[in-house]
């Protein structure tokens, strides 16, 4: 019970968190708005068909939507080993209200856990610049409310996919690593194997920034043999294990059918072309070609990969890593790009799209001086070193590897909380009011341009039926 006291919202708080709560949940009413008619129909046919051809938002998956519809472990488990089994109660939750209401109720009980991690992404990141950088109170709700002004953080308020949840886990980390560095406190083995277990449960790859924040905490005392066997060893161990036996369970057995399956039709189809008219071959052939140009496309814009095989399939080593730096990673992290807005780039969307104003590569260079003075400004601080090693994993995957950098965008909420902390040392060490006058800006900038364009988007149903 001690250890829910971090979830209770403090007095100073109060007020701020009341109004990101009211719009967060505005934004997800709007977004359900857009759908609910076609999503809570219930047997509307192949679930994954139709959440597949309705729900383009920017790339994210609707594996949530079709897992809480439908339960089955859909998410790729080496990635995700335990996203399907946290999703498996909201299932249940599901199937009783559809077999109460005679409806889906997908898209709102999706919604719940999704406001509950914005809304908490909010908190913590004020209580990291409130209390583990002691800022002053107006100078941490800038902060705070210019992370949210980000457009792939306004967006995920949203998303009903794991990047919310993810982001939600990766900010109460740090908040309780930075507590934890500032009191000279020992993150416990116990804290550090709970945390991994949830957090890379949920995306493996962010369950090592809770290896990194064990490090940075407790330093040499982080190689110590009991702590790397119970917070490091035996929880990756487990996890393994899981995704293994999950692998072999559900997702093995589902491929070999899906092989067979493809197996038959393409013998099936092979019969009846050869039974086809001279006409109906050409047009078929004709089908085929645009077919497969398409999945030529597709294949460019996702790169090639240094090997097609295990984890090294998921690697580009083709794609622009300048381009992408400046158009999708600084880019449309922060101010979405216009044309082709919230597109996936498997579909529609090319990998790169420029803006239509020279203004928005000036804000976005402004704001990349920002974060680099705040980096040089907090350089001696373990806490930012801390948060500078998140990012840098990040990087390197991205960037290095090429792990989605095609849409690298939509990992937004897996690292741009390191912009605000960084820029909090900025405003931490230089207290000149000029200093500020630039992140309000921006901040009101960002708002108003995100703003717009999300709710233009998710309001444009409304806007036709009125």
């Amino acid at each position: 019970m001690k250890a829910l006291k971090i979830f209770c919202i403090k007095p100073e708080e109060r007020i701020q968190a009341i109004v990101a709560l009211v719009v967060i949940v505005a934004l997800n009413a709007f977004f359900i708005y857009r759908l609910h008619e076609m999503f809570m129909q219930p047997g509307f046919g192949p679930y994954w068909k139709v959440f597949e051809r309705e729900l383009h938002l920017a790339g994210y998956d609707p594996y949530t939507y079709l897992t809480v519809t439908d339960w089955d472990v859909v998410y790729e488990v080496h990635r995700h080993p335990l996203l399907a089994f946290l999703v498996w109660p909201l299932f249940l939750i599901n199937q009783g209200l559809t077999w109460v209401f005679g409806v889906n109720c997908v898209q709102y009980i999706v919604a719940l856990p999704v406001i509950v991690s914005s809304l908490y992404s909010y908190i913590f990141m004020y209580r990291i610049q409130r209390e583990v950088i002691q800022l002053e109170l107006w100078d941490a709700t800038l902060l705070t409310v210019f992370f949210f002004s980000n457009a792939y953080i306004l967006l995920s308020v949203i998303v009903p996919d794991h990047f919310t949840i993810s982001m939600f886990l990766l900010l109460i980390t740090l908040y309780i690593s930075g507590v934890c560095i500032q009191k000279g406190r020992e993150f416990n083995w116990w804290q550090s194997a709970i945390l991994f277990f949830i957090t890379a449960g949920v995306t493996l790859s962010n369950g090592i920034k809770v290896f990194l924040a064990g490090f940075f905490v407790n330093l040499r005392d982080f190689f110590r043999p009991k702590y790397l066997l119970m917070a490091v060893i035996l929880p990756a161990a487990l996890l393994w294990g899981v995704a293994l036996w999950e692998f072999q369970t559900f997702s093995l057995p589902k491929r070999q059918h899906n092989t067979e399956q493809k197996i038959r039709k393409a013998e099936e189809l092979k019969a009846r072309v050869a039974l086809m008219s001279p006409e109906e071959r050409a047009k078929f052939e004709e089908k085929k070609a645009k077919r497969e140009a398409r999945l030529r496309l597709q294949a460019a814009k996702t790169g090639k990969p240094m090997e097609n095989k295990g984890f090294l399939k998921w690697t580009d080593v083709t794609t622009s890593r300048w381009q992408s730096i400046y158009e999708n990673l600084f880019g449309e992290s922060i101010q979405f790009h216009q044309d082709y807005f919230l597109e996936d780039t498997l579909v529609h969307r090319p990998v790169f799209v420029s803006y239509n104003w020279s203004l928005s590569y000036w804000i976005e260079a402004l704001v990349v001086l920002i974060f680099l003075a705040g980096i040089w400004c907090g350089r001696k601080s373990r806490f930012l070193w801390l948060c500078l090693s998140c990012f840098a994993f990040d990087m390197f995957i991205h960037l290095v590897l090429g792990f989605g950098l095609n849409e690298i965008h939509i990992m937004t909420p897996h690292w741009l909380f390191v912009m605000p902390i960084a820029i909090a040392f900025l405003l931490r060490e230089v207290k000149r009011r000029w200093v500020r006058i630039p992140i309000v800006l921006l901040t009101l900038y960002l708002l108003s341009y995100n703003g717009y364009l999300l709710t233009s988007f998710l309001l444009s149903k409304l806007w036709i039926v009125l």
